[in-house]
């Protein structure tokens, strides 16, 4: 009898992924209505959408080897505690949900992926040029509570064989520790989406009125630049956001939003096709195509992805210019330092960083030190 019940157990365990995998291809997609009232509501919150904050710092002021603005700023010297969040795992980096002592829900990234890295830096940057941009810190020590060990990979397989309660109250009493670790907090503002669909794909910037109250050609075109400074190819809509600035609140597109934010957001697919490599990042000039000022991602994974090849104005190119050539040397260097950029010679974390700041500074000279762009129609 005893046999009988551990054989139809194993067999149960061993047909679970089977359940899984059709219970995935069962599962319908949601549909969107592109002709009802919340995308249209969504639609007229672009047009009005701006791409700089309200508020931008200043440039020369900024200590970027922290997050600008940061009003709550994580503590270094001792380990960072919160509490696991259990979720089904997304996508491939590790990274998992935790809380706060004070509620504030964070994304944990952890273990070798560069992604780290080169999200700390580019979101420090993107804030530094008055961009949206959520807060990002590279933190030495992290204390979990409640999490089980590699808390990423255990979900998904718990997860895959609908072991998750299960897991989560095996791990109810640890406390693993994780060096190095990328933390993110959101930027101040209240999402917006509509149903499953989240964030903003480049080809609608031309819904963008400034007449409207939106973004002027020069600021869209600003931030189409700077995505290609970073090398912004991991460009997906999910990996954009729509906000409205003035606070939190429901993400119901209908509701009043007096400040309508476009932003860049999970920025670590950057500086380089295979993210944080530097002579692949240093490699690739800013213009596709000098003499008309265009700029294209083709060239780096999924062809460039919603990123259409684009001819920037010359107002874009002075307004980024201008911005970018306020950052001091010492800046750029910190940036990189606090971010735990490898030393490109060595590998080496820490290390020299000096490559990756002459890097920098020359794209911004291939920015800054060209003829003026030929003249473009709106």
């Amino acid at each position: 009898m005893i046999k009988q019940i551990l054989q139809w157990s194993l067999v149960g365990i061993l047909c679970l992924p089977l359940v899984r995998v059709s219970l995935d291809a069962l599962h319908r997609e949601e549909t969107i209505d592109y002709q009802g009232a919340a995308w249209k509501a969504r639609e007229s919150l672009i047009s009005r959408a701006r791409v700089l904050v309200s508020q931008p710092p200043l440039i020369a002021r900024l200590d970027l080897s922290r997050p600008p603005g940061d009003p709550d700023p994580l503590p270094m010297d001792e380990p960072l505690e919160c509490r696991y969040v259990p979720k089904p795992p997304k996508a491939t980096t590790p990274k998992f949900e935790c809380e706060l002592p004070n509620g504030q829900t964070i994304k944990v990234k952890y273990g070798p992926t560069p992604e780290k890295s080169g999200e700390v830096a580019a979101s420090r940057l993107l804030a530094a040029l008055g961009f949206g941009a959520d807060l990002v810190t590279m933190v030495p020590r992290l204390r979990c509570h409640g999490c089980p060990w590699r808390p990423f990979q255990m979900q998904k397989i718990a997860e895959f064989f609908f072991a998750a309660p299960v897991l989560n109250r095996l791990s109810a009493g640890l406390s693993p520790e994780f060096e190095w670790v990328s933390v993110e907090r959101k930027m101040a503002g209240r999402e917006i989406k509509v149903g499953s669909h989240e964030g903003w794909d480049w080809r609608e910037l031309p819904l963008v009125d400034p007449r409207k109250g939106g973004a002027a050609r020069a600021e869209l075109d600003a931030l189409r630049l700077i995505a290609i400074f970073l090398g912004h190819w991991d460009n997906k809509a999910t990996n954009q956001r729509l906000v409205c600035e003035e606070g939190p609140g429901d993400d119901d597109p209908q509701a009043p939003c007096r400040h309508p934010l476009l932003m860049l957001q999970d920025v670590g697919a950057t500086f380089g096709p295979t993210k944080v490599e530097h002579d692949e990042w240093s490699a690739r000039p800013i213009w596709s195509d000098p003499a008309t000022c265009t700029v294209s991602l083709q060239s780096l994974p999924y062809h460039g992805g919603d990123f259409t090849p684009t001819r920037i104005s010359e107002a874009g190119r002075v307004l980024l210019g201008e911005r970018l050539a306020q950052l001091s040397e010492a800046q750029i260097r910190s940036l990189f330092e606090s971010a735990r950029f490898p030393d490109p010679a060595t590998g080496d974390i820490p290390g020299d960083v000096t490559p990756w700041v002459r890097t920098f500074q020359g794209k911004v000279r291939q920015i800054v030190n060209r003829q003026p762009c030929p003249s473009t129609t709106d």
